[in-house]
């Protein structure tokens, strides 16, 4: 039996990824849907974050793959420091970008909001890498990537994990467990929701970008943290209209802001997005090791 799965799963691991990544964290979200009380609805919604990670450490275990090289990536902290300002610079920039297009459309923003904001940053940063988006990355960046651009060029392979990330938050955006979302009827849900989805696939190229260059999910763990930090706590208006008032307006103008960075990294990187792997895998580059004396 245990061959027979291993064969399955070594034919279509990113499929028995996506199928078992989805059935542990929609499950786990159900809690709204079946009205459960505290602290049972927060369980869930935690242990649904961590879906793809307990996904990922399954598929590798009952696969062919090593769960020691899975596991390596996820704390593989040596790469080049240019690479740790990238992976938190880029959704900085982002964020500025997004409060000049907001100021471009008439909303004011108010830069002296921010340097009050400095400890809830730091707490929403640590927070957030634990358990509201970088404990995903294992499964995302450093199972499902990989193993697609063995089959696929890193456009379409990011094209396709793009999707399926963004279609994986379905339940959050329905129940209005996170920023942006708790729209009351699929009429109103829907546009949101499929400006959200573009937003996502844009973070999943940047994201792309990143592990290519370092083959290293930590740093896959850093950028997406700090996007999900950046986008809810350096956005320089009040707390509670990110959350609520305008926050459709927020994210319409992220989402174009992230889209030019995007073009930008496809023209610079002539749409490899820091790839030079070969069909056994993602390998680094001299470029991005880490410099040695």
């Amino acid at each position: 039996m245990n061959r027979k799965i291993r064969t399955v799963i070594d034919a279509r691991p990113v499929a028995a990824f996506f199928i078992l990544a989805y059935a542990i964290s929609w499950v786990a979200w159900l809690g709204p849907l079946l009205d459960l009380r505290e602290p049972l609805t927060t369980l869930g919604f935690v242990i649904g974050g961590y879906g793809p990670f307990i996904a990922a450490a399954i598929i590798t275990w009952l696969g062919s793959d090593s769960v020691r090289a899975w596991a390596r990536q996820i704390v593989d902290w040596r790469v080049a420091p240019r690479w740790y300002l990238a992976a938190l610079a880029v959704p900085l920039l982002v964020v500025a970008l997004t409060s000049v297009g907001l100021t471009l459309v008439g909303t004011t923003v108010d830069p002296g909001l921010l340097p009050g904001r400095i400890s809830l940053v730091l707490v929403s940063f640590v927070s957030i890498a634990l358990i509201g988006g970088g404990n995903e990355e294992p499964g995302w960046r450093g199972l499902a990537l990989p193993k697609l651009q063995e089959r696929y060029a890193p456009v379409p392979a990011t094209l396709v994990l793009g999707v399926v990330w963004a279609l994986w938050h379905l339940p959050l955006l329905a129940t209005g467990t996170t920023e942006f979302h708790g729209l009351a009827s699929f009429v109103e849900l829907a546009p949101t929701t499929a400006v959200r989805i573009l937003n996502i696939v844009g973070v999943a190229f940047v994201l792309t970008w990143i592990y290519n260059a370092t083959g290293s999910v930590l740093l896959a763990i850093l950028a997406h943290t700090g996007f999900n930090t950046a986008n809810s706590t350096l956005v320089p208006l009040p707390l509670e209209v990110i959350s609520a008032g305008d926050s459709t307006t927020i994210l319409v103008v992220t989402t174009f802001v992230l889209w030019v960075v995007v073009v930008v990294l496809l023209v610079g990187t002539r749409g490899r997005l820091g790839y030079d792997g070969t069909s056994t895998g993602i390998t680094r580059t001299e470029e991005s090791r880490p410099e040695t004396q």
